[in-house]
């Protein structure tokens, strides 16, 4: 009886350790899995601004949309399905690589919107946004009528 319930615990434990338990179950999350997972980011702070560096290979510079608003960034596009993802003689044994609309936010607060720069190379995405300058604040005494 003990060794029947830890090997289902020990199934249990293998079918949810990692994320193979997802993979599982491809339907359910196809949504999400389009949902950035795939546009993996780096993002550096300094005192100056953020570096945001979000790969994006096989993308067409056109077909990319960056946003800033309500200090969130918005980054999104559009990935056209591959020339080589045809399988007409059936000799296709593994497909990764998807097509398809990918979006990820990133919050980051107080950029100088007007100072925004991206560039995109060798597959990576890079945007710098400025921080707005902090206003040094200052006593003001304020008399009361």
């Amino acid at each position: 009886m003990v060794n029947e319930i830890m090997n289902r615990n020990n199934l249990m434990r293998d079918f949810f350790n990692g994320d193979k338990w997802m993979t599982s179950f491809p339907s359910l999350f196809e949504d999400s899995a389009l949902e950035g997972s795939n546009l993996k980011t780096d993002i550096k702070e300094t005192d100056k601004d953020y570096e945001v560096h979000v790969d994006m290979p096989a993308f067409d510079k056109k077909n990319i949309d960056i946003n800033y608003q309500d200090d969130v960034l918005t980054v999104s596009g559009r990935r056209d399905s591959f020339n080589d993802h045809n399988d007409k003689n059936g000799d296709m044994i593994m497909s990764e690589r998807t097509s398809g609309r990918f979006m990820r936010q990133y919050h980051l607060p107080a950029a100088d919107v007007e100072n925004i720069k991206a560039n995109y190379d060798n597959g990576v995405l890079k945007v710098i946004l400025p921080k707005l300058e902090k206003k040094t604040s200052s006593e003001h005494h304020i008399d009361i009528d």
